[in-house]
Order: C-alpha cells, then sequence, then structure tokens
C-alpha cells in the first residue's frame, strides 16, 4: 500500500492525516509486533530483569496501536501515546538504565501490568468514545482568501510568522527589549513568552508542512532552517535542551502532515545533535548554574554563546571519551560508569512508576486520593490576575515531597518530573489509577478526533490540533497539572493570533478518503 499524502489546499481536512497515519500503521504494524518479540525472547532467554515487564509493556503499546488503526478518523493523538508509552517504559529496560536495576523483578512486572491496563483502559475508552460520541460537521473558521492552486499566501504568512519570532527573541537576547518588560505588570512575562511560543510554533509548522510538500521557494526555505537553528541555538544556550523540543515537534509535525511520511533524515539530524550536546549538558550546568539561586540557569548574550557552545561542545566529547573508556556491552550485565545522562536515560519513566510502586507497597505510604488533580483549577488562573497563585509544578511538587523523593527547599531549585501513568498510581494506588486515567485519556481524545475530523487543516481548529498535539508529543515526563495548564496556556494565544485571519465557511468538499 503506498503511502497517503495530503491534499494540501482550502479543502484539505484534519482527518485525512489520521489516513496517512493509518496507511503507515498497516505497513509497519506487524514488523514491528515481530521486532518486539524477537527482543522480548532475547530478553527472556538471558535472564534480563524486566523481560516480563517489557512483553506486557509492548503488548499494551500494541493493543493501543492496533485498536486505534481499526477506526481511527482524526487527530492521531492516540497511536503517538502508543510509541511514547513503549519507548518511555520500554526504552529503560533495553538499556539497563541503572535507576531501575535496583528494583526487584516482582515490582518490574508490576510496573509492568500497571502499563497494560492503563493502556487497555485506554484504548477501551477510545473505542466506546467512538463508537457513542458523533462527528461534528464541517463548518469552521477557516483562514480567509486560500485555494485550490494558490499556497503562496500560506508561505507567506508561515514565513512573517517565523520572522517576527525570531526578531523578538533577537531583540531580547540583545537586551534591547528589557525595557518595555520593566514597564510591565507582574506576570506579563510568561504571558508574552507563551504568545511568543505560539507565534514560533505555528510559523514552524506552516512552513514545515510546505517543505514537507515540496511548495516552499528555495529562499523561503533558507529562511526557514536559518531561522530554526537561530532559534534552537538561542534557546538552548542555557544548557536547556527541553526548550527547543517545542520547536523540534512543530517542525516534525509540520513536516509529516505536509508528507504524509515520517521525516527520518530531519528525526536522526535532530537526534544526533541531542544526544551529542546532552553528555555535556550537565558539566557545563555544574559550572554556570547558580544551585543556590531558584531562577539559576544563566542569560547570555549573543556574542557570549559562541564561546559557551564551544566548551560545551568539548565537555561533550569529553564525556564521550569516558564512555568509551568506561562503558561495557549492556546486554553483558556489566555495568558502566557514565560521566553524565545520555538521551536514553531521560526518557525514563518506568523508575517513577517503579518508585511509587515501592513506595506505596513496602513504603506502606498511602495514595493521594486525587489531590494532585484538586490543583488544576487554580492553575488555570492567569498570573497576572493572581500573581500569587501556585506554581505550575505544584502537582509535581506535592508528588514529590509526600512520597519522600524531595523536601520542599529542593524543589526551588529543580523537579523530579514523574508522568501521567505514575501520577495515577500515585494518587489512586495500582489498578485504579491506571483505569481511571487511562479510561478518561482515551474518551477525551476519542471526542477530540469526533470534533476536529473534518475541520480543515488549514483553519483556527487545524491550528488548536496542532498546538494539542504538539503538546501532548511533549508530554510524556509532565503530571496533568502541568500538562493541562501549559496546553490551556498554548490555546489561548493561538485563538488570538488567528481570529483576524479567519472566516466562519462550510466547506462543499471533503478530502477526506
Amino acid at each position: 500500500m503506498r503511502a497517503a499524502t495530503l491534499t494540501l489546499d482550502r479543502y484539505a481536512e484534519i482527518g485525512t492525516l489520521a489516513h496517512s497515519v493509518r496507511t503507515l500503521l498497516t505497513r509497519w504494524f506487524w514488523p514491528l509486533a515481530l521486532c518486539l518479540g524477537v527482543v522480548t525472547t532475547s530478553l527472556v532467554l538471558r535472564g534480563q530483569p524486566g523481560s516480563i515487564a517489557f512483553a506486557q509493556i509492548s503488548l499494551g503499546s500494541l493493543l493501543l496501536l492496533g485498536v486505534w488503526r481499526g477506526s481511527g478518523e482524526g487527530l492521531p493523538i492516540v497511536p503517538m501515546l502508543a510509541v511514547q508509552t513503549l519507548i518511555a517504559y520500554g526504552l529503560p529496560i533495553l538499556t539497563r538504565n541503572a535507576t531501575i536495576m535496583n528494583f526487584s523483578e516482582a515490582d518490574m512486572s508490576k510496573a509492568g501490568v500497571e502499563v497494560l491496563i492503563y493502556c487497555g483502559a485506554m484504548a477501551g475508552g477510545w473505542r466506546l468514545g467512538m463508537l457513542q460520541i458523533a462527528t461534528s460537521s464541517r463548518a469552521c473558521y477557516a483562514l480567509q482568501g486560500f485555494d485550490e492552486e494558490n499556497m503562496a499566501k500560506v508561505g507567506r504568512l508561515g514565513v512573517s510568522l517565523l520572522v517576527a519570532g525570531a526578531s523578538v527573541q533577537l531583540l531580547r537576547s540583545l537586551q534591547l527589549l528589557d525595557f518595555i518588560f520593566a514597564l510591565l505588570p507582574p506576570g506579563s512575562n510568561s504571558i508574552i513568552n507563551v504568545v511568543l511560543s505560539a507565534v514560533s510554533a505555528c510559523g514552524l509548522f506552516l512552513s514545515a508542512m510546505l517543505v514537507g510538500k515540496g511548495l516552499l521557494g528555495r529562499t523561503a526555505r533558507l529562511i526557514f532552517w536559518s531561522v530554526l537553528a537561530f532559534q534552537c541555538f538561542v534557546t538552548a544556550s542555557g544548557f536547556l535542551l527541553s526548550g527547543t523540543m517545542t520547536m523540534i515537534f512543530s517542525v516534525l509535525i509540520g513536516l509529516f502532515w505536509g508528507s504524509g511520511r515520517m521525516p527520518w533524515r530531519f528525526i536522526i539530524v535532530v537526534l544526533a545533535l541531542l544526544s551529542f550536546l546532552n553528555l555535556g549538558k550537565f558539566t557545563m550546568r555544574e559550572r554556570y548554574w547558580k544551585q543556590e539561586d531558584a531562577q539559576g540557569v544563566p542569560e547570555f548574550s549573543l556574542a557570549e554563546m559562541p564561546a559557551y557552545y564551544v566548551e560545551w561542545i568539548d565537555a561533550s566529547v569529553d564525556a564521550i571519551n569516558a564512555e568509551s573508556a568506561n562503558a561495557k556491552n549492556i546486554f553483558t550485565g556489566q555495568d558502566k560508569k557514565a560521566e553524565g545522562q545520555s538521551l536514553a536515560d531521560r526518557v525514563n519513566n518506568l523508575q517513577n512508576l517503579l518508585f511509587v510502586v515501592d513506595a506505596t507497597g513496602a513504603g506502606q505510604i498511602k495514595p493521594l486520593g486525587g489531590a494532585t488533580y484538586s490543583l488544576i483549577p487554580p492553575l488555570l488562573v492567569p498570573r497576572i490576575l493572581w500573581p500569587d497563585k501556585p506554581r505550575t509544578h505544584e502537582g509535581q511538587i506535592l508528588l514529590n515531597v509526600y512520597f519522600g523523593r524531595q523536601d520542599l527547599q529542593s524543589t526551588m531549585k529543580t523537579f523530579i518530573a514523574w508522568g501521567l501513568l505514575p501520577e495515577a498510581y500515585g494518587n489512586f494506588g495500582p489498578i485504579a489509577g491506571a483505569i481511571i486515567v487511562g479510561a478518561c485519556i482515551g474518551v477525551f481524545f476519542a471526542w477530540i478526533e469526533k470534533l476536529v475530523a473534518h475541520k480543515l487543516l488549514l483553519s483556527m481548529e487545524g491550528f488548536l490540533s496542532f498546538t494539542l498535539f504538539l503538546g501532548m508529543a511533549n508530554s510524556f515526563e509532565m503530571v496533568a497539572s502541568v500538562l493541562i495548564t501549559s496546553i490551556f496556556q498554548s490555546l489561548f494565544p493561538v485563538i488570538l493570533a488567528s481570529m483576524p485571519f479567519v472566516e466562519w465557511v462550510t466547506p462543499r468538499r471533503s478530502s477526506a478518503p
């Protein structure tokens, strides 16, 4: 079966994207299942710790992918969550991550069961929602002035948003806007950051979509890749690679939505760069972060950044040399000495789930009973209206302090991430947490799919769908309060930014297959 591609015109619907993903899954589902089966068998034969848990995690992810492959019709968040779950919980077992090796095989099996139940509940909730919820009409707030033959306006809009976002970032890095920000009321800075992030993300998405479709001119493509490199360069300069993920995911989604194919070259290049810089970031943080300060991330001027990047590259090279000297084959069961944390080490939700399984079992700590979810409504209030509102990470803080991973003072400097499933376990205990949260997620995203399936890709609804997809793609280590507030804060700037450029229409032609 050939890969489906989007007909990128005024009438292209979000549902066409679902067809592209279903085609991709049809091609790769059974090879993936076979690969996971071979890996699981190898782990079992070698007696590697966590092999049963890996089988359970793989089965849960395949179940979720298989159910969605059969009848997905809208925004493909559910299959993305299935892949995310497989990586975040299964990869630490494959790499024999040191953070999970001290847990018993029984605890690992319990964690594997929780992931399987979570995926099963999500699949069941999603399927039930798809059967019970009616598909929304095609009426939507479409971008004005676009037709089938003319995508030049989309390109100009995307490049304009790119240049606008990069220009503000450049002026801020040159400290030419400090006097303006000093005049604004408390809480304004966070709103401005969200707006700028939304503008840049939408510009990157639109431009990447046209690049994927081959509709962006040479000059525009040069501007696109230059702006992406510049924004990543400035954003990561404080040794925080997570800040670049929004931009990277924006481009990744845009390239896929435009071409209907995974942009493997882009993925390989990005992973290589992030993995390399990730090795040296801890050395740089030790040198330059002010650990006694809650706002200890340094801010460098544009002129200073190149020198710090050279130093960062040297630190990563040193870490690679140390890894080469000390690392042993991960499949031999021998340990290795690591100078830093690899990118694979960072993508590790299994350690959080194992921690809470052990804490509520051997530690006899009672679940929180939903306390972290009750914090969400107050966090939705804009800080400009409530300057003293709780911190965005309040739910994460509560989990860490209650279960003894951190004291309150240490949370002023850094946070230990959790993820949705470990948070659910910490609130409702075994099985119940996975069922409740998994089913709620499944039903919610079934509703989203039904809501946007026939909405135009080039519409306010299309931009909101992209923003939601982007938020979920970067959500693997977030708790519900952080995830919901970050997505909530991202949606409103998109609505405000797109309102002057849209009109309420009911398309007469559908491009859905």
